[in-house]
């Protein structure tokens, strides 16, 4: 039975921070939830090379700067009123244009169908995203048309899809459950286009 306790502890543990860093940045990780039995009941520990613990070890959180490029893998342990629990976290540290690729953008451009004809009249060649509410994203093409149909298609982390036919549509999103491929179709009364495109993890933790 104690076997299975540890082995249930290990899954409601999580470490809260985000998962990149530029070089040269300081963030704070904690536990989540905090369930240790005491103030100092903790110990984290740094595997890699490419950031620095700062401050105490055995407390429930602490401050990580970043170094230098690469990955970083920190974990922690705590005592609990059910056992040990433990869990880890992987940061990637980034620089220069990368970073900002991240943080600012998709991990690619939007892609076009190269099977639509060339005398294709649909001019749009792009979409956008937008911040719309909290946890909600709003897609919008580049060029407005109100003769033109919309199909939407996104699919999130998890492998579930939503869809819609709206012009602009509103979709919901969370940090754990991003959007992974957004697809769109344009029909006019001559041709239909097709244009997707993806998205890493990373994006929507900070978008």
């Amino acid at each position: 039975m104690g076997i299975l306790v540890s082995g249930l502890s290990f899954s409601q543990c999580t470490i809260t921070g985000k998962s990149i860093l530029k070089v040269q940045d300081e963030e704070t990780y904690s536990i989540s939830p905090e369930i240790g039995q005491c103030k100092d009941c903790h110990l984290w520990s740094n595997y890699g090379k490419n950031a620095t613990i700062i401050g105490d070890n055995k407390l429930s959180s602490i401050k990580l700067k970043a170094n230098e490029v690469g990955r970083q893998l920190i974990s922690i342990s705590a005592l609990t009123s059910q056992g040990m629990v433990q869990c880890s976290k992987t940061i990637e540290i980034l620089d220069g244009k990368n970073y900002e690729d991240a943080i600012n953008g998709a991990s690619t451009d939007v892609k076009q169908n190269t099977n639509t004809s060339k005398n294709c009249d649909v001019e749009v060649t792009d979409f956008k995203q937008g911040k719309f509410g909290e946890g909600i994203v709003n897609f919008f093409p580049n060029v407005s048309n109100s003769e033109y149909r919309y199909g939407w298609t996104v699919t999130y982390s998890d492998g579930s899809v939503m869809k819609s036919a709206d012009k602009t549509p509103q979709f919901p999103y969370t940090k754990e459950k991003g959007i992974s491929v957004v697809k769109l179709q344009i029909f006019s009364k001559n041709c239909i286009k097709d244009l997707s495109r993806s998205y890493e993890p990373i994006f929507w933790e900070h978008f």
